[in-house]
């Protein structure tokens, strides 16, 4: 398999990115949940997790296109736009605590929606209580980042560069981590407005978390946890950030390579959104996810 060099722009992603609605039933968060959540409609229970340094208000439009025609979860994660932060671990936390809240919500089989991070939490939420879990749709993510580009990578052969990033986070100033964020979103997000939004959460997002998340993120290898995960499950990736310096069909098969023990899994590029694929693609994406809520696919598209 070709490398292809995807890890450099959803790293970046760790610097600064990831609906928020209000309703009468809506549920505060607790000093117990590393999260907050919003709830929203009624019918089919849909869990919508936001990418690193998301609001969950990313999710907005889609709720809006949605029309309270489903039970909608949206999450802000800890640590992430003015959420308070929790102690490491971050993501063993954060899919604990998530499979703990559909069970104490009495949540029959929803589906997980995840964007970037928010797609990691998901597949591993799915793996961890198989049971739980109606449906996957995750949106740019991938079960081990370090493998896009370098495909012999493994969490260990990962560390020490992830250890090294980690560092390099945590003594950046203000100012150092704004730019950096803001030079990255510009690649992400087609929409500048859209750019600025993001680039607000991620200042608002607690440094420490974002350094501990994408060392998490990089040392944590879910491609072998896959085959543990019934659900069914799309993936929609893109692409069009890579045009002009690596083929689709190379970005295509890093995507199908990593969700190979995946058998329940369908794999889709969207060729023209950026890594913000609901933002940038909203009327694409909200047909692949109606479609998908309607009736998940079961069959693997290989």
């Amino acid at each position: 398999m070709r490398r292809v060099p995807l890890l450099a722009a959803l790293v970046a992603l760790a610097l600064v990115t990831g609906c928020a609605t209000t309703s009468a039933g809506a549920n505060a968060s607790t000093p117990t949940r590393p999260f907050q959540v919003k709830r929203s409609g009624q019918g089919r229970p849909v869990l919508f997790i936001p990418g690193l340094a998301s609001s969950g208000e990313v999710w907005d439009e889609t709720l809006a296109h949605l029309q309270g025609h489903y039970d909608c979860h949206v999450f802000t994660l800890a640590g992430f736009a003015g959420q308070p932060a929790i102690p490491a671990p971050f993501l063993p936390t954060v899919r604990r605590a998530l499979a703990d809240y559909i069970r104490e919500q009495g949540l029959e089989k929803p589906i997980i929606v995840g964007h970037s991070l928010g797609g990691v939490v998901a597949l591993g939420l799915a793996a961890d209580a198989p049971e739980l879990v109606g449906g996957l749709f995750i949106v740019d993510s991938l079960p081990f980042l370090p493998a896009s580009m370098d495909p012999s990578a493994t969490a260990e052969s990962a560390r020490p560069q992830a250890e090294q990033f980690r560092t390099m986070l945590r003594m950046q100033t203000v100012e150092q981590r704004a730019l950096q964020s803001r030079n990255y979103l510009r690649g992400a997000i087609t929409d500048s407005d859209k750019v600025d939004i993001a680039a607000r959460w991620g200042a608002d997002s607690d440094p420490e978390t974002l350094a501990q998340a994408y060392y998490e993120l990089s040392t944590t290898d879910l491609r072998p946890e896959l085959s543990r995960i019934t659900a069914p499950t799309f993936v929609v990736g893109s692409w069009s950030g890579l045009k002009g310096r690596v083929p689709r069909e190379a970005v295509e098969a890093v995507y199908r390579g990593q969700y190979q023990r995946l058998s329940t899994a369908r794999v889709e590029l969207h060729d023209t959104a950026r890594h913000f694929i609901m933002w940038d693609a909203p009327q694409d994406f909200f047909r692949m996810l109606d479609t998908f809520l309607a009736s998940p696919p079961v069959e693997p598209q290989r």
